[in-house]
């Protein structure tokens, strides 16, 4: 009688206990959800306000007069309109060089043996770890000696530094988890390193390189402080440099500032939300390592 006793109590505490815990991991989604998804809201509510409201006080969540003005303002506007271009044709062009230089040195480094391998894979993985406003002045000088200073073609290049060293780490995880016996019977039937590459490599390696790109486009589309010092041109500005001229000494534009902030959401969210399948896997399968 005493066990049976015993064992029913025991089950309570289990459930008790269990009940607890998931009640803790429910409460830290919901703070974390809250954390990340808050800002969002309140951006996005913002950008359907006129300005008036956007400033007015308490402010409120939802707006009283929606109004998509402050979008169209965004799209319409010349400067605006050229520099969101400006950031496609960067941000589409610095994926393009750093997916395909990542891809090469990361094959690189697994496939090849060579003295000092991994001293220059520390390397390249720290000059990652600089902070770019360490580097802002010797690239200004460098970019205005060679004429590139103001220019598309200096973001994309420049743009690597950020984006070359994770993705070559990303690249070279990945390639190792594909076995070399299928380079090695493709070189026996007399195909060439780089036709084993095209032919079996890289389409294996597809997933590897959609989270590369998906990275390597977040990196450029999002970053700041390098075009806005090394092309803050009209002709060369890209979209998150535009967006700062809604904000002055005296007065921001909170409703026209949060419209462009969240048009310059979409991109990353679309392209995220399109490869996500394809993200998962290659980040499931790049971490599995024998």
């Amino acid at each position: 009688m005493m066990h049976k006793k015993n064992a029913i109590v025991s089950g309570r505490n289990s459930n008790v206990s269990f009940f607890a815990e998931r009640t803790l991991i429910y409460v830290l989604i919901g703070v974390f959800l809250f954390i990340t998804l808050s800002p969002l809201i309140w951006i996005l509510s913002t950008s359907l306000k006129p300005n008036t409201e956007a400033i007015s006080f308490p402010p409120k969540i939802v707006p009283e007069e929606p109004t998509i003005d402050n979008y169209f303002f965004v799209l319409t506007d010349p400067t605006l309109a050229r520099s969101l271009v400006n950031s496609l044709i960067v941000s589409i062009g610095s994926t393009a060089l750093s997916v395909a230089v990542s891809a090469l040195g990361g094959y690189a480094f697994a496939r090849f043996d060579f003295r000092g391998k991994n001293i220059i894979l520390s390397i390249i993985l720290g000059l990652f770890m600089i902070p770019v406003v360490i580097n802002i002045i010797p690239l200004y000088t460098m970019l205005a000696n060679i004429g590139l200073l103001n220019s598309i073609v200096a973001l994309m290049l420049t743009f690597q530094i950020l984006i070359v060293p994770l993705n070559v780490l990303l690249m070279r995880n990945y390639f190792e988890t594909i076995p070399k016996e299928l380079e090695e019977a493709a070189l026996i039937d007399g195909c060439s390193r780089l036709g084993v590459l095209r032919r079996i490599t890289i389409p294996l390696s597809m997933p590897g390189f959609v989270i590369a790109a998906v990275l390597s486009f977040r990196f450029s589309w999002n970053e700041f402080i390098l075009p806005v010092v090394l092309a803050n041109r009209s002709d060369s500005m890209v979209f998150q440099v535009a967006l700062y001229q809604f904000i002055s000494i005296y007065r921001i534009e909170w409703g026209y500032l949060s419209a462009g902030i969240t048009l310059s959401i979409i991109p990353v969210l679309v392209l995220m939300l399109t490869f996500q399948k394809q993200m998962i896997k290659g980040l499931t399968l790049g971490a599995i390592r024998e």
